[in-house]
């Protein structure tokens, strides 16, 4: 029997999660994996703009039936006869207007065309294509790190309040414990006739209480752990307790959201010189295997040759659009300029947050001090109003008060104590370091 009971609590024992092992299941949340298909798309995206280096084969077939044959139409003067008039031997000649109609093709006309074509220079906007593709992906990838943070960060969140509200039962359990305790010696002091009911009745009325705190706690904690459990993509029931980490040094400017924001810097310039492309002229060369016949097979063809293969070398230049290639390069430059305030006014942002968060730290540990000097003033009082009870020197309400104040000091040191865990986590991972 008792080895059955160890198999039964065991498996719940391993089923509490430290916030380490919370830390290592955030790659499982749906968040990230959504953000990881993101680095996947900007991957592909970055191989197709690579893929504009090689240039593009291409193949064509193409059937035309026409709605008549092709007719060739011929019109030149003929000599019809001589004028007697003149010196002999050389008579003028008479001539007159002849036409003559010959077939030129057939209806049905096929035609098969292998190229390939290549663009020898294009001002350069191949290769700041493949420059912004590349820092596109390096901007996913920051933020998918991001998104980790974002996790760990809500994750620490509700972890910390989940285990506050863990501390808050287990004092509601203690309060209502030394609640039955009092009640049991309010009953025997009642059957002696050394109290009055109603003595007997406020203690009950203290118990209920504490038992509607407790369930409406349970239920709190099991929504805290649902929000949990969803943003992990993965069920967690019970949580382990809190080791609060040590505060590292500030280093904010390597926060992976901060360093995203600074890829636009870099982007921006991209978007200048591919704006700048379009001042210069496009050349590019394109080689084909031609044919051009009259049956499916492109083997036959009765009135022209079947190869029409050939090399082209093409340029095309804008001589006057109407000053969009101008307008399009201020843009860029307004949004370089729009990057680099923004970039300031982010990070200028983040260290505030990172200010307020050390102060809101500095704030919590104090409160912590006092917390647990409460929770000994308070066990204290309680133990010395119980001992008064005892004596028939205190009644019960005074009981109860000191009961539910204790209880109400030791969830309170805990939450405090969670809030530390949370901005010491929160403070890190602002400061641009791992939690």
């Amino acid at each position: 029997m008792k080895m059955k009971k160890f198999v039964l609590i065991f498996p719940l024992l391993l089923s509490a999660e430290n916030f380490n092992d919370i830390a290592k299941s955030i790659t499982n949340s749906l968040n990230y994996k959504l953000a990881q298909k993101d680095v996947e798309i900007y991957e592909k995206k970055l191989k197709a703009a690579r893929a504009k280096n090689y240039g593009t084969f291409d193949f064509s077939y193409t059937y035309v039936r026409l709605h008549d044959n092709p007719i060739m139409k011929m019109n030149m003067p003929a000599a019809i006869g001589a004028q007697n008039a003149g010196s002999a031997p050389v008579y003028p000649l008479i001539y007159k207007d002849m036409s003559a109609e010959f077939q030129a093709g057939e209806k049905n006309n096929f035609s098969g065309v292998l190229k390939y074509s290549y663009p020898l220079f294009t001002g350069f906007a191949i290769t700041n294509l493949i420059k912004k593709s590349k820092i596109e992906l390096m901007q996913k990838k920051l933020m998918l790190k991001n998104v980790k943070r974002v996790l760990l960060l809500n994750s620490a969140n509700l972890y910390a309040n989940i285990y506050a509200l863990n501390a808050k039962i287990d004092a509601l359990n203690k309060a209502k414990k030394a609640v039955i305790q009092a009640k049991e010696k309010a009953e025997a002091f009642y059957n002696e006739g050394l109290l009055n009911k109603s003595e007997v009745d406020e203690i009950d009325a203290k118990y209920y209480e504490i038992e509607a705190q407790i369930q409406n706690t349970v239920s709190q904690k099991k929504a805290l752990l649902n929000s949990l459990s969803t943003l992990l993509n993965k069920k967690i029931e019970k949580i382990d307790g809190i080791d609060i980490p040590n505060l590292k040094k500030e280093s904010i400017e390597n926060r992976p959201d901060i360093l995203a924001i600074k890829e636009n810097l870099n982007l921006s310039d991209t978007f200048i010189k591919m704006a700048k492309s379009k001042n210069y002229p496009e050349i590019g060369i394109e080689v084909a295997l031609k044919k051009e016949a009259n049956n499916i097979s492109l083997s036959r063809n009765n009135y022209q040759n079947r190869d029409k293969s050939y090399a082209a070398l093409a340029m095309q230049y804008n001589i006057f659009d109407g000053g969009e290639k101008e307008a399009n390069i201020e843009e860029a430059k307004l949004f370089k300029m729009k990057s680099m305030i923004y970039y300031q006014n982010y990070l200028n942002s983040a260290l505030t947050d990172y200010k307020n968060d050390l102060l809101t730290l500095k704030a919590l540990k104090e409160m912590y001090k006092s917390a647990k000097s409460e929770v000994r003033a308070r066990l204290s009082y309680y133990e010395y109003i119980d001992a008064k009870f005892n004596e028939g020197l205190a009644d019960s309400a005074d009981l109860t008060d000191a009961i539910a104040k204790l209880a109400e000091a030791r969830a309170k040191k805990e939450a405090v104590k969670s809030q530390i865990f949370f901005y010491t986590i929160k403070t890190n991972l602002d400061g641009g370091n791992s939690f």
